[in-house]
């Protein structure tokens, strides 16, 4: 199974504190959705790789530098201890 990564909320709030730059400011220079770019972050969604790559951009960052591994939800991990019990 591949790691999963999303969007790193707490790196990504601590650069725009760092730098004064708001979340609707942040998502104007990165050309996203506003709306896309608050539940990428808050709700640890996936993101496509244009969208990553715009906003590490916005950021001056390096697109590994604001993603983490995606951490699974119950229902997925009961999922993934059943599959490997089968094996």
């Amino acid at each position: 199974m591949s790691t999963k990564y999303v969007l790193d909320a707490d790196k990504i709030d601590n650069w725009r504190i760092d730098n004064h730059v708001p979340l609707k400011q942040l998502a104007r220079a990165a050309d996203v959705n506003l709306s896309s770019l608050s539940h990428a972050i808050r709700e640890g969604r996936e993101v496509k790789m244009n969208f990553l790559l715009n906003l590490a951009d916005a950021m001056g960052e390096d697109p590994r530098d604001i993603v983490k591994p995606k951490t699974l939800t119950s229902h997925e991990t009961k999922e993934v201890t059943r599959l490997g019990r089968q094996l």
